[in-house]
């Protein structure tokens, strides 16, 4: 880890949450005293969420290391409405892998399903479904939301533009999970890494998952469980 420079791009729509300002300051003081260096967080204010993040993802390819030489090697993707613990990056650059996001859940009022997604045997390359139950280990996966995500920086330089879509197929998120798979690159969930997701208003936890699991246990009951194969966070 001592050989990555990290950049944050974090699009922001209205104000950040004050617990992610206090998450994200504990984290990079965590990361610095391990050794992984987080340079610059890169931000856009009030902007459609697939332009902000093409916009983010050009500037950080482009711009130089702000304290050391050379460019940029990772990339970590936050939303501006989670909670984290201060090991999070430390965690996710351990695993090393193209692409890898923390567990989190949906903030919507009827939906605390991961934020984790698989395809079906359809024709259509951009139908996706929530995977209901997410084992606790690193898992491939084939697409994930961008609101906890570890990136390599030859992922963006080798997936092809536009990279970031939004249209009647898929969100922005899945648009790009699809373009980097057909690139080549390998998409990862650390299912034993959990984050918060601010909802309205409590913090949407594992704990508001498994509640919203039971209270819908009809609904999900006939759905086929898939066999994950992964390694483990030690």
């Amino acid at each position: 880890m001592d050989k990555m420079r990290v950049v944050i791009l974090t699009p922001i729509q209205m104000y950040p949450e004050p617990i992610f300002l206090k998450s994200i300051v504990n984290m990079v003081a965590y990361s610095w005293a391990h050794g992984l260096r987080v340079e610059e967080i890169g931000f856009t204010e009030r902007m459609v969420v697939d332009w902000a993040r093409n916009s983010l993802a050009e500037a950080a390819l482009d711009k130089d290391c702000e304290y050391s030489e050379g460019k940029y090697t990772h990339f970590l993707w936050l939303d501006a409405d989670h909670a984290f613990n201060p090991d999070m990056l430390c965690v996710l650059a351990a695993h090393n892998v193209d692409m890898v996001s923390a567990l989190y859940y949906g903030r919507g009022e009827d939906d605390h399903l991961p934020v984790v997604y698989v395809k079906d045997n359809t024709p259509d390359k951009y139908k996706h479904f929530p995977l209901v139950q997410v084992p606790d280990t690193l898992i491939e996966v084939d697409a994930v939301g961008f609101g906890a995500m570890l990136m390599k920086r030859e992922v963006l330089e080798k997936t092809p533009k536009p990279w970031f879509t939004v249209d009647w197929r898929a969100g922005e998120d899945i648009a790009f999970c699809v373009r980097a798979r057909e690139s080549g690159f390998k998409i990862y969930c650390d299912g034993a890494y959990k984050l918060g997701h601010v909802g309205v208003p409590p913090i949407v936890t594992e704990t508001t998952y498994l509640k919203f699991m039971e209270d819908n246990k009809e609904k999900y009951q006939d759905r086929v469980k898939i066999n994950l194969e992964g390694r483990r966070y030690e």
